[in-house]
């Protein structure tokens, strides 16, 4: 058999080290297809090519590898496009492989033709074709080696569908060049640990980029030697296992009363690998009004993006934590600790249950019931915030969420992945029933893999974030909001092949959540909860983030 550019792709992506790859074909991916029947990577088939992104994503997040998704031109490379913008949004490494119609029909409105690379080019860190059989190797490395440095991101390459049949020529494949990233010098860096050391109320604000830059180790080390509080980010969550007297919380318009408190009254926070959201500062102009900021970041274009910095150091966040180790002692802020566990008691004292109800507690109740080890995606609403407030991270890559783009529909294609990924370890998934139903046809994909995924669905008949925001500022007026009862879920799953059940969320829900542990195969649960059901404190659109309302 003739080596042909489909078989230098499968060459490149094994050096990569790449095992496994979700996609779904089309008639341009066919000599794709076809070798990959003979290589050790693992073609998954998804049943939708969003999907195929996510399940890329979710395997990436929880490795730490590239992801790599693969789809046809056309209508397969833009269902790629939701699955992509999320990945770039939280700066997952994903490269996404799309085949384009032959090169002699570019620009003829060709079946199937559509320019991916320009659609794609604002959402990946580079979109590009191969135009030559002779590029497709260092072209594809040039993919993984962008995707996963500096800031990590999703790459696009379009290869042309003759152009993986071709016969290889047998020229030799050149390796490019690695491009330095610019690194700042360590004076920056003494800068900011002196005025770390001056300050009084420090507080440490921990985002996603201390997963992505494998440095947790080294922050969980840099908080017990100094002494200083943190508080985290969405994405921060888990980078800093928690439990420990030095959390504080995490931040923003669903965050925690005490975090929200306690960085509103600080005089100087070191922000690692964060680029301050809206959804994390809430109003800006009022954020931290008392402090000084210093943003260590690898991506040059984060740093001041959001908000005005006092000090900055741009380069890998473990570089910063070992040189700012050397530099920051311990030190006496005993006011400052006792002001702390003065708001730590309020804020319990408010709180009482995180704010989450009776779906905290059967989030609680899930956790209890599974390894120490087990691993939660939850999806986007309501039940994301319930889930990130309730589970108890214990491990950085223990709970798995969209957070910039906030993709609803994430979490039960990205749990294939991620169970992909680490196969050992027991994988739940938390959903609303509106985010499930945007992909629930990957139901099919679990089911004919018999994956042995934890599926719990939270049932209101509503999408519940939209529901609580009509309450709560559109003066109950609920419009489009209410999804009602009329799908029955259990009887879906069981069409798939998937044992299923449903429980009321305030009975005793213990002997469910048994036999979904014990099934050796997937196992979906669906809890029906009341439409009130909300979460609490949330900061209301347009107030600071110590303007937070406990209850309606």
């Amino acid at each position: 058999m003739k080596t042909i550019g489909a078989d230098i792709v499968l060459q490149v992506l094994e050096e990569e080290g790449v095992e496994a790859i979700f996609g779904y074909p089309g008639a341009n991916t066919l000599p794709l297809n076809d070798r990959l029947a003979d290589s050790p990577i693992r073609h998954y088939l998804m049943r939708h090519e969003q999907a195929a992104a996510h399940a890329a994503d979710g395997y990436a997040r929880v490795t730490g590898k590239t992801g790599v998704c693969l789809a046809t031109s056309g209508p397969g490379a833009t269902n790629l496009v939701t699955g992509i913008a999320t990945a770039y949004m939280d700066s997952t490494p994903l490269v996404a492989i799309t085949a384009q119609v032959n090169s002699e029909l570019w620009g003829r409105d060709a079946f199937q033709e559509t320019d991916i690379i320009g659609i794609t080019m604002p959402i990946t860190k580079h979109s590009f074709m191969v135009r030559d059989p002779e590029q497709i190797a260092s072209s594809l490395r040039s993919a993984f080696r962008l995707a996963r440095s500096g800031r990590p991101g999703p790459v696009l390459l379009d290869i042309p569908r003759d152009i993986l049949g071709t016969p290889d020529s047998g020229n030799e494949r050149s390796i490019p060049e690695n491009t330095p990233l610019p690194y700042e010098n360590g004076e920056a860096l003494v800068r900011i640990a002196e005025a770390l050391n001056r300050s009084e109320r420090p507080i440490i604000l921990i985002g996603g980029g201390i997963k992505l830059g494998d440095a947790c180790d080294l922050a969980t080390a840099f908080v017990k030697k100094t002494g200083i509080p943190f508080v985290s980010t969405m994405m921060g969550i888990g980078s800093i296992i928690s439990g420990n007297g030095y959390d504080l919380g995490f931040i923003g318009t669903h965050g925690n009363q005490l975090a929200n408190s306690m960085i509103h009254q600080s005089d100087f926070i070191l922000a690692l690998g964060s680029r301050f959201t809206e959804r994390s500062t809430s109003v800006i102009a009022k954020f931290a009004p008392l402090a000084s900021v210093a943003q260590i970041d690898i991506d040059p274009t984060s740093i001041g993006k959001n908000i005005k910095v006092d000090f900055q150091w741009i380069g890998d966040i473990k570089d910063a934590l070992v040189a700012l180790s050397e530099l920051v002692p311990p030190r006496d802020r005993s006011q400052w600790e006792t002001r702390i566990n003065e708001e730590r008691a309020l804020s319990a004292a408010k709180e009482g249950d995180d704010g989450c109800g009776e779906a905290g507690l059967l989030i609680r109740k899930i956790q209890a019931a599974l390894p120490r080890d087990a691993i939660v995606i939850p999806d986007v609403g309501l039940n994301q915030i319930w889930t990130v407030r309730s589970w108890q991270c214990r491990s950085p890559r223990s709970l798995i969420t969209t957070g910039g783009m906030g993709t609803m529909g994430f979490s039960l294609p990205a749990a294939i992945g991620v169970k992909i990924g680490a196969p050992e370890r027991e994988v739940v998934t938390v959903s609303g029933d509106g985010g499930f139903l945007m992909n629930i046809q990957e139901l099919a994909t679990i089911s004919s893999y018999c994956l042995p995924l934890k599926i719990v669905v939270l049932n209101n008949g509503h999408l519940g974030m939209i529901r609580q925001m009509q309450d709560l500022f559109f003066e109950a007026r609920f419009t489009n909001c209410a999804l009602g009862d009329t799908v029955d879920l259990v009887a879906v799953a069981r069409g798939f092949g998937i044992p299923a059940e449903r429980i009321p969320v305030h009975g005793n829900p213990d002997a469910a959540i048994a036999r979904m542990k014990e099934a050796k195969g997937p196992y979906l649960v669906e809890a029906v909860i009341d439409q009130d059901t909300y979460v609490y404190p949330i900061i209301p659109p347009g107030k600071s983030n110590v303007e937070m309302i406990s209850g309606k």
